[in-house]
């Protein structure tokens, strides 16, 4: 097989989507690097190997991701993707509102101009949040939201948690959401943008009247389908999505990539989108089979409603 790395050690490192769409971020420890891997339309397989190691730094500032410097190798049960080094150097904490210190890195970040969102994931799942301007919708897509409105926006992180938490106190509204749920919802429920759009009115309306929400600085604005940064167009139809079942999938998924909604890359084979979650995967090791599929998906039949 045509490994992209021959003879290089390369460590998952994270996601992205950019202008041209996804790509996954791989570090090369070997030459120090951070490769950027355009996936969408590509055939090729990921197979993840037991070694995990510190997956590196991220400037808050420039926003530029680096490997670590010490090229730590991490426990197989640890928690942590990065070494204590990296988590210092970095110093982000994305719960920083529930925490007693907050480092001087993440204070200056705060101080930069955030927004809220409300991101619809499937019927019934609406979650808020924030982010920084900086990052642009990285944050949404990162998250694997279908649809999504800016709901309001901060000179400061301070001000857009306050209206997230006054969003998440209100019946209907999520602060967080398991990776596997989004993993589930993407492959059970089907997607629309109208029902999107629908869904996160309703909301929307049920919470304008919420006197906590309104004093918090609401203003919503117009829903964005996120599906052309995810599949290059509209997602594909709910019947031809699958979540394949079996350990022999655990470590290796594979095909023509479809795109990628979140940390969950879509796979085509033989007429079936194939969803394969790949957030538990980072920092670990891996091999890139490029123009390669290292397994077969066994396709379930579908049923198909007609009415």
């Amino acid at each position: 097989m045509s490994n992209l790395f021959e003879n290089h050690t390369v460590v998952l490192a994270g996601y992205g989507f950019s202008a041209d769409g996804p790509y996954l971020t791989i570090n090369d420890t070997t030459e120090g690097t951070v490769q950027y891997v355009p996936v969408l339309g590509r055939t090729f397989s990921l197979r993840r190997l037991p070694q995990r190691r510190c997956i590196g730094r991220f400037d808050l500032e420039t926003c530029e991701k680096s490997v670590c410097p010490l090229d730590v190798e991490l426990l197989p049960d640890s928690k942590e993707d990065m070494c204590p080094a990296c988590i210092e150097a970095t110093g982000f904490n994305p719960s920083f509102y529930f925490s007693s210190y907050v480092s001087p890195q993440q204070r200056a970040y705060n101080q930069t101009p955030h927004y809220v969102y409300l991101a619809y994931f499937a019927p019934g799942y609406v979650k808020a949040g924030i982010s920084s301007e900086m990052r642009g919708i990285e944050r949404l897509l990162e998250q694997g939201a279908r649809a999504a409105r800016v709901v309001g926006r901060f000179t400061c992180a301070d001000d857009a948690r306050a209206l997230e938490a006054a969003l998440c106190a209100c019946d209907g509204v999520l602060e967080t959401m398991r990776a596997s749920l989004k993993t589930r919802l993407l492959a059970d429920e089907p997607y629309d943008f109208d029902a999107a759009c629908r869904a996160l009115a309703e909301t929307v309306a049920r919470v304008d009247d919420v006197q906590a929400v309104a004093a918090a600085g609401f203003c919503p604005e117009d829903a964005l389908d996120l599906s052309p940064y995810y599949f290059g167009g509209p997602s594909p139809e709910a019947h031809t999505m699958q979540l394949p079942e079996g350990d022999e999938y655990a470590s290796v998924c594979g095909g023509v990539c479809a795109g990628m909604v979140g940390a969950n890359l879509v796979f085509w084979q033989d007429g079936t989108n194939f969803i394969a979650p790949i957030k538990q995967w980072e920092s670990h090791e891996i091999e890139f089979l490029d123009d390669e599929v290292a397994c077969e998906y066994a396709s379930e039949p579908q049923q198909i409603s007609l009415f």
